[in-house]
């Protein structure tokens, strides 16, 4: 790894850092808050240049990115990123603890959603919009902004896209780095847009609207509210939203082919039918459990399926917006839920997870084996799409399955003695290696992860990154070979 090269794109993004966080300061001073929240955010801003500047300078004239300085770029990248932005928590008192501050914004920038704050409301307006920011430019990476603007840095992207893009495959649907990372960015601001305005027609403020549509698309799922999107109890807003949690799980090249006038190019897509069959089987079967064990409360049909299909998008796709508590549904939903919490949305989305990819590709595999038994001289392929894969693509699909449930295995006996029982420790480990925020047990929809000792959200902390990263950008920095020249 080239040091010269990896710290110059992070001074990029120290920069990129800078201008937001001191955006948020504005917005704080202009709505008349106590100077301890906008000083806080404007000072933070200031370190941030303080740093970003010289470095800068210091590692001008840069060769050309490696593969091996976009993994460093990423991994060392989203650090840096997650201790700048975790700041303005510390010095406005929002979060005394810097490991929560951390932890906080480390949840942001992977687009988690888990918080260590119990109460929202009364909050300075500066520092929810920083923290719905954190989510915003972490939903599509905050690495891929400033691969934008490599060109005037007089660098090459493609190695950082590699890097940072989810997924088991790469559309590239521009042959240059740069033009594929502002087409997405475009679809992606073009779709926080129209979110934004629909929201508003629901009732909304415009505050409430802005910072919603920043952590939808971002598939985050941070609120301005304590009690998340229940707080609005609109079935309006909560049936725009699951739209829009669906939009942001779904590759977004296919956005941007259809945006493009390629009409069939969702349902050309194999795993985009997966994705969408999945979310609709258990939005059929989970209102068909929930309104038979709540019919005799007085839940209908309609009040079933909202809350069954907007849970299902929101843990489908890794957001974490609740309008109930999940945790009360019937003891054979729950399993469900974590499936489709470990499932995630479509390789090149801003959802977290295994991706759908991967878990379609798993199950013709499996498909494919018991076939051979039958018929072991059969030439059968497994194939994506209309594209037959090779053995190699099938054990790295298989190999990151099986590498993901044994680093979730390992970050949950690892967590187990800094909470009270094993089903939060099992289940907040699945929400934050999944980047989903919410589990189960201690830190469900309706609680929090405040309790949990600075010991174990240092742990959290690190899976919330190792899941956003998938796994081998950041495994791969402790191999020897990564630091040999």
């Amino acid at each position: 790894m080239n040091a010269k090269t990896v710290f110059h794109v992070i001074a990029w993004l120290l920069g990129v850092m800078a201008l937001l966080m001191g955006a948020c300061g504005l917005v704080s001073y202009l709505y008349d808050e106590p100077p301890a929240a906008w000083t806080a955010l404007a000072c933070s801003a200031a370190g941030a240049l303080a740093v970003a500047a010289p470095l800068w300078g210091l590692t001008r004239n840069h060769p050309e990115l490696s593969r091996r300085d976009g993994l460093g770029v990423v991994a060392f990248g989203w650090l840096c990123a997650g201790i700048a932005g975790a700041v303005p928590f510390v010095l406005s008192g929002t979060i005394a603890s810097p490991i929560a501050a951390l932890f906080e914004t480390v949840s942001g920038m992977t687009t988690t959603g888990a918080t260590v704050l119990p109460v929202l409301e009364g909050l300075p307006k500066g520092i929810l919009l920083w923290r719905s920011l954190t989510q915003f430019i972490g939903g599509m990476g905050v690495l891929i902004l400033v691969v934008a603007i490599l060109p005037f840095a007089g660098a090459g992207g493609m190695q950082l896209y590699r890097a940072e893009m989810p997924g088991p495959t790469k559309d590239r649907v521009e042959p240059r780095m740069a033009s594929t990372a502002k087409m997405l960015w475009g679809v992606y601001v073009l779709l926080v847009v129209v979110l934004v305005v629909l929201l508003r027609l629901g009732g909304l403020g415009w505050f409430d609207a802005v910072c919603h549509s920043f952590t939808t698309m971002a598939t985050g799922g941070f609120s301005t509210r304590t009690a998340s999107i229940a707080a609005f109890d609109s079935a309006y807003v909560e049936t725009v939203l699951t739209v829009f949690m669906l939009l942001a799980g779904i590759n977004f090249s296919l956005h941007y082919r259809l945006l493009r006038g390629e009409g069939g190019a969702w349902w050309k897509d194999g795993e985009w039918r997966f994705f969408l069959g999945a979310f609709a089987l258990f939005a059929a079967g989970g209102t068909l459990v929930l309104h038979g064990a709540r019919s005799a409360a007085g839940l209908g049909w309609g009040a079933a399926f909202r809350e069954v299909a907007f849970t299902g998008a929101s843990l489908m796709t890794t957001t974490g917006f609740a309008t109930g508590d999940y945790d009360r549904w019937p003891a054979v939903l729950k399993p469900l839920l974590v499936l489709l919490m470990l499932l995630g949305g479509c390789a090149g989305s801003t959802a977290g997870g295994i991706k759908a990819g991967r878990i379609q590709v798993m199950l013709k595999a499996v498909g494919r084996e018991i076939r051979l038994f039958m018929q072991p001289q059969a030439a059968i392929p497994v194939k994506l799409g209309k594209k037959s894969l090779d053995d190699d693509v099938l054990r790295s699909i298989l190999a990151f399955v099986a590498l993901y449930l044994l680093v979730g295995l390992l970050g949950a006996l690892a967590l187990i003695p800094f909470v009270p029982d094993c089903r939060t420790a099992f289940s907040a480990v699945v929400a934050c290696l999944s980047n989903v925020g919410p589990g189960f047990a201690g830190v469900g929809p309706a609680q929090n992860y405040a309790f949990i000792p600075d010991a174990g959200k240092a742990i959290l902390t690190a899976l919330m990154l190792v899941g956003r990263l998938e796994l081998y950008t950041v495994l791969a920095i402790f191999m020897p070979a990564f630091w040999r020249k």
